[in-house]
């Protein structure tokens, strides 16, 4: 394995934070005459670019959102309804605590949730110290019925795998790195991947690199094969089906990029946001006339962009995709200085904030607020996590 390769992979396992097929008919899209936006607007059953979560632990549908929240004990499944200044624990029994593992929000090690077909689907640990045994789990919106639709532990057994890690569920798929042992006791991995809509029997290995594929829409684009010769990173679009349907570009540095898209991907450099389109010269959208070293979060209705971490002190600043200046706001509530970013989650009227590296949802700032002078931060009001909250 390459060196390069190495470096991510060891990347991931230490702090998994990175944003086809979908028979989804909640996308919950803007109305595309609402905005100038290049890039997708779908925002449900999707992997979204710039949103840091564990995994793919964030979901917004009609109703709502979802989060994923990992703490010492376990992780739990919490909700927020549109509107609303309360996250719950996604558990509606009358006689539940909502505090051990008897709760129905509760999870082993649940690091995903996303919405496919009507059903929110997960990945948990058939048992947290057998690491081949991963529970594709099926449950209905508010989380009742969890129906266990795939285990890993005979494709592990049957090919040699002694864990399985980095799992990762958009666009209709299921994506897991197997890892096994070389001859010369090195783990190595392979990238795979099972289709929720039940076609296949067992999943399928291919090139891809699963931790830096994401959504575009309907299309699944990011690392999807290696050079090993130039030793750059094969961007490209990913279908189930097809495979390789086509290579975007090269890239020795995977994060560099604010979005990835079939047409364009989007970066900042020297405070220009930039959009290259593959085909013709690159396009300076927004000179910003900001210094020092930034990232961007591409979102379907503005763009978010603060410096790059450790953080002491940060400024969120927003534009929109006429280019326009929306205002900026400072982030005076106290964080972890190491989190690589503080977009947990966004609807089209708001946009969640977190303060530390498990991501839970504890601010928001709403959209109403672009434009006007006055970007103001709220609290959420959060579920109790008893001595274990992080």
């Amino acid at each position: 394995m390459n060196k390069i390769i190495k470096k991510i992979i060891s990347s991931v396992l230490l702090c998994t934070v990175l944003a086809s097929c979908s028979n989804s008919n909640t996308s919950h899209e803007i109305p595309l005459e609402q905005s100038n936006c290049p890039i997708s607007t779908m925002r449900t059953g999707t992997k979204r670019q710039g949103i840091i979560s564990v995994g793919n632990g964030f979901e917004c549908t009609q109703e709502g959102s979802y989060f994923m929240y990992k703490e010492l004990g376990g992780t739990w499944l919490l909700y927020i309804d549109h509107g609303s200044d309360t996250v719950i624990k996604l558990c509606g029994r009358p006689d539940c605590t909502h505090t051990d593992s008897d709760c129905n929000a509760y999870f082993k090690e649940a690091l995903n949730i996303c919405y496919y077909d009507g059903f929110l689907y997960t990945m948990d640990f058939e048992n947290t110290f057998v690491l081949t045994g991963l529970n594709l789990i099926r449950m209905n919106l508010d989380g009742t019925e969890r129906v266990t639709v795939y285990n890993t532990s005979k494709f592990a057994e049957t090919n040699g795998y002694k864990n399985i890690e980095n799992p990762r569920i958009f666009n209709g798929v299921l994506f897991f790195m197997a890892g096994k042992l070389n001859e010369d006791g090195e783990t190595i991995f392979d990238s795979c991947y099972y289709k929720l809509d039940g076609s296949m029997e067992e999943p399928k290995i291919d090139t891809f690199f699963a931790p830096f594929l994401y959504g575009d829409g309907e299309s699944i684009v990011g690392n999807v094969d290696y050079d090993a010769e130039n030793e750059l990173c094969v961007i490209g679009i990913w279908d189930p089906d097809k495979g390789i349907v086509e290579e975007l570009f090269k890239t020795d540095d995977l994060a560099n990029y604010g979005y990835i898209g079939t047409k364009a991907h989007y970066y900042v450099e020297n405070g220009v946001i930039i959009e290259d389109s593959y085909t013709e010269v690159r396009k300076e959208l927004i000179d910003t006339g900001l210094k020092g070293d930034y990232q961007i979060v591409c979102l379907p209705d503005c763009i978010a962009m603060y410096e790059k971490g450790p953080y002491e002190e940060k400024t969120i600043y927003f534009y929109d995709w006429d280019y326009n200046d929306l205002g900026s706001v400072k982030v005076d509530y106290e964080f972890n200085e190491e989190i690589p970013g503080f977009i947990c989650g966004e609807t089209p009227e708001r946009i969640f904030l977190t303060a530390d590296f498990y991501y839970l949802p504890r601010y928001y700032i709403n959209k109403s607020d672009f434009g006007t002078g006055n970007i103001e931060i709220h609290a959420l009001n959060v579920p109790d996590f008893g001595e274990e909250e992080d």
